[in-house]
């Protein structure tokens, strides 16, 4: 009985242990399911974020010239985040002609950004437009590569018609900004001129007035004008006219005297100046008579009261006095000794001293002013324009020259370089270390030498064979070549570089010290790029090195560097 319960209770203890692996089994199998489902859901959201960048074309096939649309569609889940789209030409084959701006829109909490670019090719033929790369934060999507087609354009010879070529038609030359430094120099040689005829003209008068009457006859010729001023009928019976006639009388007689006799006779009272004539007469001076000093002294007497106390002499007493000076010049004139010849010559060297003086101050005068003028014009131009500029447009700069003169677009080589350059690039033969004699073939084309301030070089290098070229050996060889020319301290920078039609090459850049010509001890401080490119069996360079503070050797460096294309080798 024991036993067989025994074996009862084993069983239905088998059978609880069966039931309790049987849902064990049944919870893995569903934590399973949940972990399968969340990876589902993370590779599922995977794709969809692989989903956020597509780009598309209005249409896969085109006529030679004609523009295709291309179009990238971002999709962001976070508005913040920064998109980064192509630029430049990173479509080739295709040659991108606009670059549109770009469109936002929002949809289920989501924003689309919506760019744009303008398409073509000017080749017939199947062309590949590569992959595109957006940068969404610091993580980089990738775009679909798409194929187009593009068609020749049939022509019907028998409808459309056939002409000559046009003859060559005349384009003018750009305008530049020359009526502006047109304008600037027309306004300093206008203040110039009004300057030179403001001083001239008033040295003139001086010297007219330097010119003029000897005091007698000066004196004469005075009294005569009044004469003819105030024989008005009537007009001495009036109290401001005869006011006006004893000023002028006394001022013809004082200015006499202080020519003549006493320097200050017109700053002296009446009674100051006859005692100064008594004193003349008294130490044998000039042989005045008493009667005429007294006479005088009635007249300016008279003409006191006639200008102060506002009394008017009786009629015919202003004809009178007129008379009396007339009188005291005419005497005096002839009491005065004649100059000697030695007094004579004296005053005409004084004479022509004073002229020279004249002249030399009218010269000074001119010269200063003009050259305050050019300095207050400049300091203008420096104020508006800055040091810079007007140091360059008025005394020059050669790197400037060269920015802004004609440029020459020319093939160096073989295969080919295309390249724009300020100058002509000339064949120049480099040396060659020994163990490489006879091994290699290099062009080389120059303009300048790293001794100059500006050089621009193009250097290209056959192998015999078709063997692979590591492209950093290269760009290490020619960076020792550099230093065997004498440049030290090279801080070498390095980066790939992609020209437009899609060849891909090595951008090296930065900064050294290399020698001076002519001083082989003295070095300056200038930059240098150098774009390298490799093909089995030949190597491709240019290398533009400049000064370091040159900014106008900075555009023409990245014109250089930009306008680089190569071309492949045809039989």
């Amino acid at each position: 009985m024991s036993k067989n319960y025994w074996v009862i209770l084993n069983e239905e203890d088998n059978t609880r242990m069966k039931v309790v692996k049987t849902a064990h089994n049944k919870s893995k199998k569903e934590i399973f399911k949940v972990i399968f489902a969340l990876f589902c859901l993370f590779f599922t959201t995977l794709q969809t974020n692989a989903q956020e960048v597509a780009a598309a074309i209005d249409r896969d096939s085109i006529k030679i010239g004609e523009q295709l649309n291309y179009t990238v569609n971002v999709i962001l889940a976070d508005s913040t985040d920064l998109v980064v789209f192509p630029e430049g030409q990173t479509f080739a084959p295709l040659e991108m002609i606009d670059s549109f701006k770009v469109d936002t829109t929002f949809a289920q909490q989501k924003m689309t950004l919506i760019k744009r670019y303008g398409l073509t090719q000017f080749d017939s033929g199947s062309y590949t437009i590569p992959r595109q790369t957006i940068s969404i934060g610091q993580t980089p999507f990738y775009t679909d590569s798409l194929r187009v087609e593009v068609n020749t354009v049939v022509t019907d010879t028998t409808k459309q018609g056939l002409y000559d070529i046009k003859g060559i038609i005349a384009v003018e030359k750009a305008s530049s900004n020359w009526w502006v430094w047109a304008l600037w120099i027309l306004g300093i040689l206008a203040l110039i001129g009004a300057f030179l005829f403001f001083i001239i003209r008033r040295s003139r008068k001086k010297a007219e007035a330097a010119k003029k009457l000897p005091p007698f006859e000066q004196a004469l010729v005075s009294l005569h004008q009044l004469d003819e001023e105030y024989k008005t009928p009537g007009r001495s019976t009036d109290q401001t006219a005869t006011k006006a006639y004893y000023s002028r009388l006394t001022d013809i007689v004082k200015h006499y005297l202080d020519e003549e006799v006493y320097d200050r006779s017109m700053e002296s009272t009446t009674g100051e100046l006859i005692e100064r004539l008594y004193l003349e007469k008294e130490s044998g001076h000039i042989d005045f008579s008493t009667e005429t000093i007294k006479k005088l002294e009635q007249v300016l007497r008279t003409a006191d009261l006639t200008k102060f106390a506002r009394i008017t002499p009786e009629a015919g007493k202003s004809e009178a006095d007129r008379l009396v000076v007339e009188q005291v010049v005419k005497e005096t004139h002839e009491s005065i000794p004649p100059p000697t010849e030695e007094e004579l010559m004296r005053d005409a060297e004084y004479r022509d001293n004073l002229e020279r003086r004249r002249k030399r101050k009218l010269i000074l005068t001119g010269v200063f002013g003009v050259l305050g003028i050019l300095i207050l014009s400049a300091g203008i131009l420096i104020a508006t324009k800055g040091f810079d500029y007007v140091k360059d447009n008025f005394l020059g700069h050669p790197s400037k020259e060269l920015l802004e003169g004609d440029w020459i677009r020319s093939e160096y080589g073989f295969p080919p370089i295309t390249i724009s350059t300020p100058k002509v690039l000339k064949r120049t033969e480099l040396p060659l270390p020994d163990e490489l004699k006879g091994k290699v073939e290099m062009n080389a084309f120059a303009y300048g030498s790293y001794l100059d301030d500006f050089a621009v070089m193009v250097n290209n290098i056959r192998v015999p064979g078709e063997q692979e070229i590591d492209l950093q050996k290269s760009v290490d060889g020619s960076i020792s070549g550099m230093e065997q020319q004498g440049a030290k301290n090279l801080v070498v920078k390095s980066e790939k570089y992609t020209t437009p039609e899609g060849a891909e090459g090595l951008k090296t850049f930065g900064t050294g010290e290399f020698p001076v010509e002519g001083k082989p001890e003295t070095f300056r401080t200038g930059e240098y790029v150098m774009l390298t490119f490799t093909t089995p069996g030949v190597i491709q360079q240019v290398i533009v090195v400049h000064r370091e503070d040159d900014k106008y050797a900075n555009e023409m460096t990245d014109r250089v560097i930009n306008s680089v294309e190569l071309q492949k080798a045809t039989n």
